[in-house]
């Protein structure tokens, strides 16, 4: 076995990219989050502004791809990499690809844009939680959709820990975000096409990620054994 997919999955703030990700965690298949492999002193600089919300610089980005993907092409037991909310620009569209295309041989790419309507994206926000038990976060900033208990919204269901909002979700923050994302989409397509990726998926949740999600598993299996 070898690394064979990569799966750039980008889009809006609560479209559902992190959910999508775990649930289509399997053996053989890694998620790749930056923020997961950057210094702690770099994401606390992200962290204190909207205005450099999740900001981190080329050359952290580019050793991060690097190391991570040295690793992984090494590894024989990983034929797929989803990538959660990556890139988040068109010069990380270029890091990415310049990094993937140094290993031989060189993995298929199929990028998903993820999208729901703007009231959904709201709403989500609005709603979606987080456990600082279970995710321990360097900063401490978790961002994994956590799973209340049946019994109480504010509970984790994993750890019976009190749930908090997330933190990027204040209307603020989550202004900022989307309006960076409507900034950086389209050159994030373009990135790709003009690579000669021709194709950018459009993958819509408004109406529900499970399904979206069951829509993505089949692609993902039949490009990864296909190659």
């Amino acid at each position: 076995m070898t690394l064979s997919l990569v799966v750039p999955i980008f889009g809006p703030p609560a479209a559902g990219k992190t959910t999508m990700t775990l649930r289509l965690r399997s053996p053989g298949r890694r998620i790749f989050r930056l923020r997961e492999h950057v210094p702690q002193e770099v994401l606390a600089a992200t962290a204190s502004s909207s205005e450099h919300l999740g900001w981190i610089d080329e050359f952290t980005v580019g050793d991060a791809l690097r190391s991570y993907f040295d690793a992984a092409h090494e590894d024989s037991g990983v034929h797929t990499i989803l990538l959660d909310n990556f890139p988040g620009s068109a010069s990380q569209v270029d890091q990415l690809l310049a990094t993937l295309w140094t290993l031989t041989p060189t993995p298929h790419i199929e990028p998903i844009e993820v999208l729901a309507d703007a009231r959904t994206l709201k709403q989500r926000a609005k709603t979606r939680k987080v456990c600082h038990r279970c995710e321990r976060d360097p900063i401490p900033d978790p961002r994994l959709p956590a799973v209340p208990a049946n019994e109480d919204p504010w509970q984790c269901a994993h750890c019976g820990g009190l749930l908090h909002p997330r933190r990027g979700d204040s209307p603020r923050l989550f202004k900022a975000r989307l309006q960076r994302y409507h900034q950086t989409a389209a050159g994030i397509r373009a990135g790709f096409t003009e690579s000669g990726i021709i194709t950018v998926t459009p993958l819509e949740t408004t109406n529900t990620i499970d399904g979206a999600t069951e829509l993505l598993a089949p692609l993902l299996i039949s490009r990864s054994s296909s190659l």
